[in-house]
């Protein structure tokens, strides 16, 4: 048997056996969590000897060996992550999917191709399906980081007028909760829960900055926090706070209308390349297999591609202006 076709269905038998890890790993824990609120609603709790200290996340075998080999701060800083992504896995869980997909992609190019064409084409592919979930993530958070950004300014107007009408900071927080959608409603709910069973106004503030990331509203809660140290009128603040966001909104806007063109362009000599490529392959095949068979070729070829990612990498960076 071949060493490397067999060595290509372990690879499919382990990634099919961590994703199971995964996926059944947050099933049993909605389960358990499920049921031990169902027992305490309906008042039938009752605590099993041996499960008096149980967690309710239960790691898997081999997500235990991962997670013993990681430092609690990485931990830590992808669960913050995934978190700011919406993302319901746990940091274990996400970098085993992240394998997993690195091992099928790997197998399948070279199980397709073959020889050193497929390898070379298992190696990239691993690479993509490594990235895949980073990217999916990263998706996410900006997604969501923006959504925040556009409900900001009429949060703060809501706080602010609530204020003005003689309500309390808790008292506007929890009104521009319930008036508000997710993903500013999740964040501003947490933050008066945590106000609500004990914790400091400011400490809940500060996390609530923490948690999310956002400029924006890190600059919100600078202006609270500032307000309730020095004093002043909090809801001129807010107003002054709301205003300027307002501007930076459009400032923005304006910034990616004028750099429309520049971003088209880079997309469109980023992609002639393989447009290129592909009408000679349909074309005249003979003509550029030469890449791809002859040393020289391959060589160019490689060097082309990585002067490809390069500019497409300085036109992003030349791009992204900051407001």
């Amino acid at each position: 048997m071949d060493l490397l076709a067999l060595g290509a269905s372990a690879s499919i038998l382990i990634t099919i056996m961590t994703v199971a890890l995964a996926f059944h790993s947050g099933v049993a824990v909605r389960a358990r969590v499920r049921n031990r609120l169902e027992a305490v609603l309906t008042g039938t709790a009752s605590v099993v000897e041996g499960d008096a200290g149980a967690p309710l996340r239960g790691t898997p075998t081999v997500a235990a060996i991962f997670k013993s080999v990681v430092s609690g701060a990485w931990l830590e800083r992808m669960g913050t992550k995934l978190e700011r992504a919406d993302s319901k896995l746990q940091p274990v869980d996400f970098m085993v999917i992240r394998f997993g997909l690195a091992c099928l992609a790997f197998v399948v190019p070279y199980l397709f191709l073959g020889g050193v064409l497929g390898l070379i084409a298992a190696l990239g592919a691993a690479v993509i399906g490594f990235q895949l979930p980073e990217m999916w993530i990263n998706s996410r958070t900006e997604a969501r980081s923006k959504k925040l950004e556009e409900q900001l300014p009429e949060a703060i107007t809501l706080v602010s007028n609530s204020l003005k009408a003689g309500f309390g900071l808790l008292q506007a927080l929890s009104l521009a909760a319930d008036q508000m959608e997710h993903p500013i409603s999740t964040e501003l709910g947490q933050a008066i829960h945590e106000m609500n069973v004990g914790s400091h106004p400011d400490e809940a503030l500060t996390a609530l900055s923490e948690r999310t990331g956002n400029y924006d509203l890190d600059l919100v809660v600078t202006a609270i926090l500032v307000q309730r140290s020095v004093g002043g009128n909090l809801s001129e603040i807010l107003d002054t706070v709301a205003a300027t966001m307002r501007e930076r909104v459009r400032i923005r806007a304006e910034v990616n209308t004028l750099t429309a063109q520049q971003r088209m362009t880079g997309y469109v000599l980023g992609l002639m390349p393989l447009g290129v490529g592909i009408l000679f392959l349909l074309m005249s095949p003979d003509y550029i297999m030469v890449l791809f068979t002859e040393p020289v070729g391959k060589m160019m070829l490689g060097v082309a591609v990585v002067m490809e990612i390069i500019g497409i990498v300085i036109i992003r960076r030349i791009l992204d202006i900051e407001v």
